[in-house]
This record gives structure tokens, sequence and C-alpha cells, in this order.
């Protein structure tokens, strides 16, 4: 690779991890040297790793004193002259004050100061010792002080982790306000978009340079995407017009000469050159066929999409029968979905490019909700509702052929599916409790935290109800089986320790929920009570994915399909990995990869509801902009919790906070 970092520059570094990002930088930082070629360092240079590299019997001080070294080796050789100032000694005291001086030596502590206030440090004793504190304090601490050294050259490696909001925020200004060269390996897109003047891509041991900061990263990624459709496409198109040369066209040398009665010699004899022709024509079709054929161009992987959604019957009888249940054979959860061939597909057929992800930042509402009504609305989560009474059906002894529900629950039965409609699960008319929460959102989620707060913490009285979003309304028969056909989830007054307590709350189809807290807050023991507690098929995506870490990375993705070159073809599809890591250890997978893993064993199933716990962890910004699309496009219910900016802003839906266990 070749590169250069112009003075006054702010680039950021994104990749895959394992692709060399870490490795970029400490090659920057002379803490490696490279292996051949040439490498030109700046001569003050502070560099950031993920970890703080200082003994644990340190203090804090010791901590801040080793990153201001330098600054302090020049105060004390300044004030070694100053004790016996002459002239042979003036020049070298000039030069040393100037450049302590540039460096703003003076301001040194005072930087200290600021940098542990704006990090969330300011109650931390400096004679505290290092091992006495958190990971994300020693995180922290290890940026404070090598903005407070303020050398030329700042090499931070995921400086926003462990920072809250108003930490962010403050990091942004300052690295913007920074008069030297920035160059910072991150994850968080708000942060690249605000503080890189350009990025760079670590993709297969090289490096792509763009301009324009993290927006015009999106829109040359996108471009790209759009050449590499259209040049699969040509070649489709190549390949089908020889093939079909090959076959017809070149046959027709002397087509429309007709033989006349005076030339029967002549054409006789011109016979051999006419056969010859043919088959030259056909020769140089098939050679040109073979060349197309040994030099594709690769098809674009599809974007990534979620699959499933919950529909309803159109019609409800008006006396439901609860004694009676008709079984309707429904999709097997754990099937694998069909593979799609990752290798050129046949040239005769029409290729079919996918579409990239829009560089935008802008929320994308793409789908109608499953009930039906207008696109661009979203149903709010009930929070505190009383629950409708719950209508038990019969158990059926009829065999369901081919169907194993997720989770131990009982597939939904009742009327046949309609057309084009997943079987086995039924179809309601809306009650017409819907709300648009474009325009306004922000009145909205201000009446979702009062609903909310009233619900969590007054509870609700007998014959009252308190939804989120909007007004309930029950009173006979139909309306109860209704909700019960649309309800995913409901929650009531649960418990789960002392780490969570819902006192109610009801997900119905077509519904989004955002939820947020500090960590420990019950977000993620929220997300596995729901799955547990879900009546439909459920895909459940935990923080922290477990595999068996001596399978192999295709075993670990299904063992569904009859052979492994379907496994394999499935998996490719995903474009989440490369076919030479599907023969690899599950056990020497990086954090992103297993992440990867579990996010591609999501993508092959269909389910219902989905419940993402920091989907966007660990991932590249380009495959986090992938998946947010994705999300965008599936209708199913949806519940994330997420502290991702990006993410956040983007969501449209329903947010909630969680705090101590409970919805505050």
């Amino acid at each position: 690779m070749s590169m250069s970092v112009k003075p006054g520059e702010r680039l950021g570094v994104v990749g895959e991890n394992g692709s060399g990002k870490s490795t970029l930088l400490r090659l920057l930082a002379g803490v490696e040297r490279p292996d051949d070629g040439e490498l030109t360092l700046a001569d003050d240079t502070g560099y950031l790793r993920q970890t703080l590299d200082l003994p644990p019997g340190h203090t804090v001080q010791q901590a801040v004193d080793a990153a201001l070294a330098g600054l302090r080796a020049m105060e004390r050789r300044i004030r070694e002259l100053e004790s016996a100032l002459t002239d042979d000694v003036m020049a070298e005291y000039g030069e040393l004050l100037t450049a302590y001086e540039l460096r703003g030596g003076y301001e040194a502590d005072a930087r200290v100061d600021k940098a542990f206030h704006g990090l969330g440090l300011s109650r931390v004793g400096r004679d505290r010792p290092l091992s006495s504190l958190s990971g994300g304090e020693r995180a922290r601490l290890g940026l404070a002080c090598v903005l407070a050294a303020a050398p030329k050259v700042l090499l931070l490696d995921e400086p926003t982790n462990h920072l809250d909001e108003s930490a962010l925020t403050w990091l942004e200004a300052r690295l913007r306000e920074h008069r030297g060269t920035v160059v910072v390996v991150s994850h968080d897109r708000v942060f690249l978009d605000r503080v890189a003047t350009a990025v760079l891509e670590v993709e297969h041991g090289a490096i792509t340079r763009f301009g324009g900061g993290y927006t015009g990263f999106l829109a040359a990624k996108a471009a790209a995407r759009a050449r590499w459709e259209q040049s699969y496409a040509a070649w489709c198109e190549e390949v089908r017009q020889v093939r079909d040369y090959a076959a017809t066209t070149a046959h027709r040398v002397a087509a429309g000469r007709l033989m006349r009665d005076n030339n029967k010699m002549a054409y006789d004899r011109n016979a051999g050159r006419v056969q010859s022709s043919v088959a030259s024509r056909v020769r140089n079709a098939h050679e040109r066929l073979r060349r197309l054929e040994a030099d594709p161009v690769p098809r674009p992987p599809a974007p990534l999409r979620f699959h499933g959604t919950f529909t309803t019957t159109p019609d409800l009888p008006t006396t439901p029968n609860p004694d009676k249940t008709t079984p309707t054979p429904g999709p097997t959860p754990n099937a694998a979905p069909h593979p799609t061939p990752t290798h050129e597909p046949t040239p005769t057929q029409e290729p079919t490019p996918s579409h990239a992800p829009a560089p935008s930042h802008a929320p994308a509402l793409s789908h109608e909700s499953a009930s039906g009504h207008a696109p661009g609305v979203r149903r709010a989560p009930v929070v505190g509702r009383e629950p409708a009474p719950r209508r038990e059906p019969a158990p059926s002894h009829e065999p369901v052929p081919g169907h194993a529900p997720a989770s131990g629950h009982a597939p939904a039965s009742g009327h046949a599916p309609a057309p084009g409609q997943a079987p086995g699960v039924r179809r309601v008319p809306d009650a017409g409790r819907e709300l648009g929460l474009g325009p306004q959102r922000a009145g909205h989620e201000q009446a979702v935290r009062q609903a909310v707060r009233h619900a969590g913490g007054q509870g609700h009285a007998a014959g009252r109800e308190h939804a989120v979003g909007h007004a309930v309304g029950h009173g006979h028969a139909v309306g109860h089986d209704r909700d019960q056909a649309r309800m995913l989830v409901e929650l009531r007054d649960v418990r789960v320790g002392d780490r969570l307590h819902v006192p109610s709350l009801i997900l119905e189809a077509g519904d989004r929920l955002l939820v947020r807290g500090a960590n420990g807050a019950g977000k993620s023991t929220l997300l596995q009570t729901m799955a547990e507690h879900a009546r439909v098929r459920v895909g459940h995506l935990p923080q922290e994915a477990t595999f068996d870490p001596d399978l192999t990375v295709l075993d670990a993705y299904s063992h569904s399909h009859s052979y492994a070159e379907e496994r394999r073809a499935a998996l490719l599809s995903t474009g989440l990995f490369k076919p030479r890591t599907l023969d690899q250890k599950v056990g020497t997978l990086s954090v992103g990869q297993r992440r990867r893993l579990a996010l591609a064993r999501l993508l092959a199933q269909e389910y219902d509801l989905l419940l993402l716990d920091e989907p966007t962890n660990h991932l590249s910004p380009v495959l986090a902009e992938e998946i947010e699309q994705a999300l965008d496009d599936y209708r199913g219910g949806l519940v994330v919790v997420s502290h991702d900016r990006a993410l956040i802003r983007r969501f449209r839906g329903t947010e909630i906070t969680l705090a101590g266990g409970r919805i505050c």
C-alpha cells in the first residue's frame, strides 16, 4: 500500500474487523516497522491504544505525567538553563522556550482538567491506582492524557468507546479544534460524519481514500455499487449474445444467397469455403465465450433483508368458536432459505442487479404497515394497557406437516391463509387505532413518556387503559379476538429478580419499539423476557452470541440444508463472508466476524418479531448502513436496543427508556 497524511487533515479509518486498521495506526505511530517499503513519521505524535498500556499499580497522576513526559522534560531543562543563564546557553534557552510555548506547555495542566471534565473523570481522584478504575474509566483516562499532551499528530484507536452523549459531543468539538493532524479509527458513523474530512477504507490489505468526509464516502460506495451492477449486467448480456451468435447467427454465412440454374457447379465448388467460414465463426464465438466465462464479473451480493411479515386474515367471524381450531401448515421456523448462488448466473438469463442503499442519514419509511394502512404510519406498542382476556383454543390432534413452532409456541390456527399470505397466520381487519409518527414525532414521544411513566409509576386501575400513541376501545368479543390475532407479545406484571419489573406491555403486529437506557438498566433482560413470552416466530439477536468453537463457519451457520454446497451458496449470498473463511473454525473468528455469523443466521429464517440487542455493534459503517436499510424494509414487529446515534436518529417508531429495570 501507499498513502500519505497531509498536515491539518482529519482522517477517519474504517473497515471490517481484522482488516488491518489498528496495524495501520501502529505503523504510523512507529510502534511497528513494515517488512518492506519506506515509512516517514512525524516527530511529535500521540498514540491512543484501545487499552491503557500502563502497570496497574500506577496512579492516575502518574498516567498523566507519563503522557506529558515530553513537556515535563522541557520544563526541567528550561529551569536548569534559567539557573545559570549565560551567553553560551542563551541560544538553546530561546529555542527551547519557543518550542515549549508552541506546544502549549503553559496550558498543559489546564488541558488535563478540561479533558477530565469533558470525559466525565472530574470525580476520579489523582491518587487512585489504575487497578481500581473500571474498564471504561481507564479508556477515558488514556484519551484524556493523549489530548492533554496536544501533539501535532493524534492517532486514536476507537476513542468513542465507553463515552456517553455529552463526552462524545465534547470530543468531537475538541478534535475539530485541533490544529494538527488527526487519524482516527472508529465505527461511530455520527462521529465520523462530524469529525473526518476524508475517509480511508482498509480492505484486503489495501487502502482506498475517499474525499468529502463520511458523506462523500457513502456516496462513493453507492456509486461503486452501481458500477458493479452495471458491469455485471453488461457481462451477462454479452455472454447471452455470444451464445446466441454461436448457436444461430454464425451458421448464416450464406444467408439469402440462392442457387441459380446456371451456377450449380460454382455453387457446389464454393460449398467447401462456405463450410470453412461457418466453422471459423463458430470457433471464434466459442473462444470468446470461453474467455468471458473464465473471467466472469461476480454477481453483486443482494442487499441484506430480514424475512418474515406478520399478516392477519381480512375477515373475522362475528361469533367465533374457541373450541374449534383448524391447524394450518406453516413453514418450519428453522428451515434455511432457498440458497441464492453466488457464482455467475446462467448467461442466458437476464441479470437481476440489486440496489445499494442510498447514502443518506435521512430516515426512510419504505413500507406499509401489516394491517394495510397508509405508508409511513407506525403503531405504538401499548405500555400499561390492561390486556384483553386470553382466549385459549382447544388443542388439535391433527398433525401439522413440516411445522415446528419456534420457542415451543403453538402455530397460529384458524382460517385458511389468503392468497399470497404466509401459511399458519391469521389476518383481521384493522381496529383503526393508527397514528402517524412522522411530522408530529416530537409531541408523540412526549406523550409516550408521560403515558409510560404513568403506567409504570402508578399502575392501572380495573377497567382503565393507558395506551401509548392511540386510544383503545374494547367492548365486544370480536374486538378481543381481533387483538388476540394481532398480538405478538404480552407482558403482565412480569418480574425477573430485581433486574426487571414490567407491569404491562403489549406489542402488536407492525409495532416498532426502540429501547434506550444506561448499562445495567435491564434492556437485554427485557428482550430475553419478550422472546420467552412471544406468541409468534421470534428472531433474537443477543449482544453475545455463543457458538461451538470447534465448528466451522459453514456448519455453525446452518444444519438444515442437505448438502454443504447449498449451505455455502446461502451464506455467500448474504455477502457477510468471503469463500476462504467458510471453513475457518468459529473459535478463531474475531468479535466482529462472530457478530456477522449471528446476523447471517438471523437473516436465514423468517420471523414475525425481531428482537435486536445492539445490532450494529462491532460492524463496519457500511454494514451498519445496510442493516438499517433492511430494518426499514422489514414489515414484522421490531424491538431494538441500541446506543448507536445514527440508528437512533433514523429509527421511526416508539422510544422508551429503562432505568433500574423499570420503564420511565
